[in-house]
């Protein structure tokens, strides 16, 4: 998704103006907050890295579906009287060749009842999804099953199930006397867990000789100590080693003595094809002229309005300097993305300019009326719907231009969907409002109105610059639905964990409704917002669209943005754990090595999946990658939307090379 970067701060920042203007004030929500966990404290010596292994010059041949099954012991804590303690919990992982080809199957068994939590689903659909696009086979031709001995829950056996879904679908086995812990990320990356020290304890007097932590901590949070210690240490006085792991690579190699194969490729930056860099080059000035424009039109407004946007268009005159400035330096996918990001701020002023001045002279009803007159989203939208239905891709990355274009559209309609029922409601139960209330509702509305719009230009742009490219003839719409089943179902499963481990809680806490919450956490948190839009809006384009084979391009849109954003939630709220400022903007990570390991290893597998699909990677691909090495480069926020792009990249490329047979 081009321009998901700055929204929520948009938003934000238009409620706050139009509140100010019109002499709001009160209390704010209470910002969304984690559990609390302390510093992790630095190492005075530590251990080297496990290094990745030597890529395999061939990747060994898939194996024809067989029945196979894998027994690994994954390792949770959990609190009790005596305090914390942790424990093994036996799983069977087995696939065997699908009944019905072409029909994801898979299931979860359980020994006791209610032994198997909402979380672990979660994993399980996951490590199918990972390790299947890992291995190039598809999944539909498998039926997977995961067995478990106990109780069991939550999103840190992540990376050990995605492990033994591999081993199963290559013949390997686990180690009996080895486990790990730890997240799996869309990349591979092994993300971060908690009470690791007590999952030693339960390693230990389950014989385990052998426990893979994430990288980064060495040194974890004990619960019963109420201080932080060496992994290392406790391990040794156990009698296990403890090892530091960043990858699904040195995972599989560490737990099965089995290298997992990576085709040999180059790990060179990719560059764009020329006739792509001109179209991406041309649009970025089309934004910028976009942004010139809307900067003019606002001096049209009065000065006292001038002045209460003043530093809403200040942050849009900076971000257009920016895209200048990229483009300058030859850098079109950055320019394209500032040049955009300031078009959009200088077009959601002045509509904010536009309703305030309404508001002021004739009520809320000529404000609204303004709103509704200035905005025709809806009829762009349509418009661009049956055009990306009249396209006819002839390769595998025309097929990813479309679904890029497919995803943006998606985003669009779930945008149009809430404004609507914004401006419904104030219609309706305007009486019920106090004026800080309305002129709120009217700036959310106004903000997600411009935003689907953007969106929806950004649906064209994907098409316009993406298309033509690639040599691998495009794959039938079964088999990309098939995909794109797949990663819907992962998607919501991580969704599902998201709102278990981190809106539940947060709602519980402060005493409000899960939907509350819900509400709450959309509108801080620029993923989850852009997630649920997206869901909304596949719900209701899917009618137009239909529900058949045309329908794969709509659905993989949504699953492939869906899954990344949805992963992101994970890695950043639980993973990673992000500290927030009070206008919530993150200004730091709990585990700040992880985040770095992560961010390096990202790079190094978008190049190497790019490389891979050679012309058949999606021109979109190389956009984010772009975006991602000079994001990189700035603050906690900058970061952290980095490596949401690097996964973009990743899974785009892997997803080109997948379809074509690489």
């Amino acid at each position: 998704m081009y321009g998901k970067r700055k929204i929520g701060v948009i938003v934000l920042t238009l409620l706050a103006v139009l509140v100010s203007a019109c002499g709001g004030g009160g209390a704010q929500p209470p910002t969304p907050t984690t559990a609390p966990t302390a510093a992790v404290q630095p190492s005075p010596t530590v251990p080297p890295t496990p290094t990745v292994p030597p890529a395999s010059p061939t990747p060994a041949p898939t194996p024809t579906p067989a029945e196979r099954s894998v027994r690994v012991d994954a390792l949770a804590f959990a609190q009790g009287t005596q305090g914390a303690y942790g424990v093994t919990t036996p799983t069977r992982i087995q696939i065997r060749p699908a009944a019905q080809p072409g029909e994801l199957r898979v299931g979860f068994f359980e020994e006791e009842v209610g032994g198997i939590g909402p979380q672990w689903h979660a994993s399980g659909w996951i490590a199918v999804l990972l390790g299947s696009m890992l291995e190039g086979v598809d999944p539909t031709d498998y039926e997977f099953s995961f067995s478990v001995g106990g109780y069991i829950d939550g999103p840190s056996a992540g990376a050990l199930m995605t492990v033994g879904v591999l081993a199963a679908l290559r013949g390997d086995t686990v180690r009996e006397d080895a486990s790990m812990t730890g997240t799996i990320n869309p990349d591979g990356t092994v993300g971060p867990v908690g009470g690791i020290p007590h999952k030693l304890q339960g390693a230990a007097e389950a014989g385990k000789k052998l426990v893979l932590v994430p990288v980064g901590q060495r040194y974890d949070y004990d619960y019963n100590q109420q201080q932080y210690v060496d992994l290392v240490d406790v391990g040794r006085q156990l009698g296990i080693e403890v090892r530091e792991v960043s990858n699904i690579y040195e995972a599989y190699e560490l737990l099965t003595g089995s290298p997992l194969p990576r085709p040999q490729v180059s790990t060179s930056t990719p560059a764009f094809p020329q006739q792509a860099y001109n179209r991406l080059e041309a649009k970025a000035k089309e934004w910028y002229s976009r942004y010139q424009k809307a900067r003019n039109e606002f001096l049209a407004f009065p000065e006292e309005i001038q002045q209460v946007l003043a530093d809403q268009v200040l942050e849009a005159d900076q971000v257009a300097g920016e895209a200048d400035q990229a483009l300058g330096q030859g850098l079109a996918a950055v320019a394209y993305s500032k040049a955009e990001e300031a078009a959009s701020m200088m077009e959601q002023a002045n509509l904010t300019a536009g309703i305030l001045e309404r508001y002021l002279t004739g009520g809320l009803n000529d404000a609204v009326d303004y709103l509704q007159a200035t905005m025709a989203v809806e009829t762009e939208l349509s418009a661009v719907v049956d055009l990306l239905q009249a396209e006819s891709p002839r390769t595998v990355s025309d097929q990813l231009a479309l679904f890029d274009a497919y995803s943006e559209i998606g985003i669009a309609e779930g945008l149009r969907l809430v404004g609507n029922s914004i401006v419904n409601d104030l219609i309706q139960n305007a009486g019920y409002y106090s004026e800080e209330e309305l002129v709120t509702k009217l700036a959310t509305a106004a903000a997600y109105y411009t935003l689907a719009s953007d969106f929806v230009q950004l649906a064209r742009d994907a098409v316009d610059i993406g298309m033509g490219f690639g040599s691998a003839p495009a794959v039938e719409p079964e088999k990309a639905m098939r995909i794109a089943e797949t990663m819907r179902r992962a998607a919501e499963a991580n969704m599902a964990l998201f709102e278990s481990t981190i809106v539940e809680p947060w709602a519980q806490q402060y005493g409000l409704s899960l939907d509350t919450a819900k509400g709450v956490w959309q509108n801080a948190e620029i993923y989850y917002l852009l997630a649920e839009a997206a869901r909304l809006g596949i719900n209701t384009l899917g009618q137009q669209v239909g529900s058949g084979p045309e329908s794969a391009g709509l659905v993989f849109g949504h699953s492939q943005s869906a899954y990344t954003l949805s992963a992101m939630l994970i890695a950043k709220h639980y993973s990673l754990g992000a500290q927030v400022d009070q206008d919530l903007n993150i200004v730091g990570y709990q585990n700040e090595k992880a985040l770095a390991e992560m961010l390096d290893f990202a790079d190094r597998r978008a190049r190497e999946l790019i490389n891979l699909a050679g012309d058949n990677a999606s021109i979109s691909a190389l956009f984010y990658y772009e975006n991602a090495r000079m994001l990189r480069q700035g603050d906690a926020d900058d970061q952290m939307t980095a490596l949401s792009y690097y996964w973009q990249a990743a899974l785009l490329a892997q997803l080109g090379a997948y379809m074509a047979g690489k």
